[in-house]
């Protein structure tokens, strides 16, 4: 296959995205054995799976480039199996993060969060499935391996949870501006700059046509979000000392 300049910039900056976040995920859920708090494994399941949307980009892209799988709008994964990697687990990550969100700020009325959120989840899932196998054009259409013409269904659920993620993002930083460490108050600040980067890349990437420009750009904010979420969790002892000194 003949590659065009944005769609090797998608494919492989999708890779790195990935990569990046799933070290970043698994070092934050490897964190749980050490001090056996949930929050660790909650957010680090919830970090992995967040960036599932370009996992079909990626791995297509191996096999684009590695196995010389060939195809000039239907991705080498297939359409069913791209939508079911990327999009179909999307409400169990999520109730993993809003478990996390709800254990710090809403305890009391997290039972009620969840329940409600499940609820919608059951609904977006049924549709998603019944869809799938009914007609692939309510969910979207592959114009290349890489870009999706989203149905309206799918615009709406996709900014549902981009709209989610910030919001509940800047809840959970603003706990930690709260507190009277300045290690915390830091973290706090990093988590917010990566909720804010990821909400902005994915509705950057959802409402404006990809050029090879917007692809470097949105595709960087992203993987900043990447390296923000894991100094907002897990900041490293070097830049922790460094930041605070200077401060």
């Amino acid at each position: 296959m003949a590659f065009e300049l944005v769609q090797i910039l998608q494919g492989s900056l999708s890779l790195i995205f990935v990569v990046l976040s799933l070290i970043v995920g698994i070092n934050i859920l490897l964190k749980y054995f050490t001090y056996k708090e949930r929050v660790f494994a909650l957010v680090g399941f919830a970090w992995i799976g967040l960036p599932s949307p370009y996992y079909p980009d990626a791995i297509n892209f191996v096999l684009i480039v590695v196995f010389n799988a060939t195809s000039d709008s239907i991705p080498p994964l297939g359409e069913v199996a791209c939508f079911i990697i990327g999009y179909a687990l999307i409400p169990l990550f999520l109730m993993s993060w809003l478990t996390a969100l709800t254990d710090f700020l809403y305890e009391k009325k997290q039972k009620l969060i969840l329940i409600v959120f499940l609820i919608i989840s059951v609904i977006f899932e049924v549709l998603f499935f019944y869809f799938l196998f009914t007609d692939l054009s309510l969910i979207g259409i592959f114009i290349t391996p890489f870009q999706i013409r989203w149905s309206i269904f799918m615009q709406l659920y996709l900014l549902s949870i981009i709209l989610v993620v910030i919001f509940t993002g800047i809840l959970f930083a603003r706990k930690s501006f709260k507190s009277e460490s300045a290690e915390v108050r830091l973290k706090g600040r990093f988590l917010l700059a990566a909720f804010i980067s990821f909400a902005i890349g994915a509705i950057i990437e959802a409402l404006v046509n990809l050029d090879p420009l917007i692809v470097i750009l949105t595709r960087s904010i992203l993987i900043s979000s990447a390296i923000e979420f894991y100094f907002g969790f897990i900041l490293p002892d070097w830049f922790k000392n460094r930041i605070l000194k200077e401060g």
